[in-house]
């Protein structure tokens, strides 16, 4: 464990804009990266232990204390633009949640699965952050049901966890989600997904590569099998009697879109709020007008009220 203060650093390790020198907690966690891909009828041991490393960061607050009330604790889940490197001082998705620290929040993040973070919160990843996240309640004065954030990438992230562990989440509040691997046709609108962006930039992989990789294609065929339980918008649902989609969230959900963000879609976003309420559940949908693929002050204001709500 390092506790180091700090301005912390953008993916081009430069000081973030607007965020003040604070202390942050680097450490370590081990998981079990081995997933056998695909069923058996075999008469032996399948299941096995590939113990990885991961790197993960926790930020307190300025009303910490070690006894009396635990501290909330909010998962805050990192895009495909960041990552957690102690050297770097980079500390992936807690900047989304700089209002609710400074409200008396503790957020925590974790690299993934992969050195390079972009684990597109495949199984492994969700395994990482499930560890840290024992690892945190356990050594500090952190509440045991959380709250989870995340931003693009880090939405599908944080779903994917609140559908593994439902047991300790409160509620999730998710900026500009990345909804769908594979591409959906909503009313002859093709919202594309991961695992259509084929472009590459420099010599790192595309996208679509690192789906391939961290969902464990076999080559390039995409694999629905692989895929189950960690695809927001097919986890836990069903196609109705009237051919729509429903999907059952494990708890309250709040989204916040951008109209003009052309990375994630608008239109899968009120479509997989559509597909909650379908199931009678509860959600909520902030479309902000003329917003791109990026958040702003009333979105971390919004997000800290949000989660008010449930502590």
């Amino acid at each position: 464990m390092i506790r180091k203060r700090v301005i912390p650093n953008n993916k081009q390790r430069e000081p973030l804009p607007g965020f003040p020198e604070r202390e942050f907690i680097f450490f370590k966690v081990k998981f079990n990266a081995f997933r056998p891909v695909g069923d058996s009828v075999a008469n032996e041991i399948l299941d096995a232990e590939l113990m990885e490393e991961c790197e993960c960061v926790l930020a307190l607050p300025e009303s910490y204390t070690e006894d009396g009330e635990p501290t909330p604790l909010i998962l805050s889940c990192h895009g495909a633009g960041s990552k957690v490197k102690e050297a770097d001082n980079t500390i992936g998705g807690i900047p989304l949640v700089k209002d609710c620290i400074e409200a008396g929040y503790a957020a925590l993040d974790v690299n993934g699965s992969m050195p390079h973070g972009l684990t597109m919160g495949c199984p492994e990843h969700i395994c990482a952050l499930y560890k840290a996240y024992r690892y945190a309640i356990t050594h500090f004065n952190l509440s045991e049901r959380v709250l989870i954030a995340g931003g693009s990438m880090g939405g599908h992230t944080a779903l994917n966890f609140a559908h593994t562990y439902p047991s300790v989440t409160l509620a999730l509040g998710i900026f500009y989600p990345r909804l769908n691997i594979d591409g959906v046709d909503i009313d002859g609108h093709y919202c594309i997904g991961t695992w259509d962006k084929r472009a590459s930039k420099g010599n790192n992989p595309s996208t679509h590569d690192r789906i391939v990789e961290v969902y464990r294609f076999a080559e390039d065929e995409w694999c629905e099998n692989t895929t189950i339980g960690f695809n927001p918008y097919k986890t836990r649902s069903f196609i109705n009697s009237e051919g729509k989609r429903v999907v059952i969230p494990p708890c309250p959900i709040k989204i916040w879109q951008g109209t003009e963000d052309t990375v994630t879609d608008p239109v899968m976003a009120k479509e997989y709020v559509e597909s909650v309420k379908r199931s009678g559940s509860y959600i909520e949908l902030h479309l902000l007008e003329g917003m791109g693929h990026t958040y702003n002050e009333v979105m971390r204001r919004e997000l800290l009220y949000w989660f008010n709500r449930f502590i």
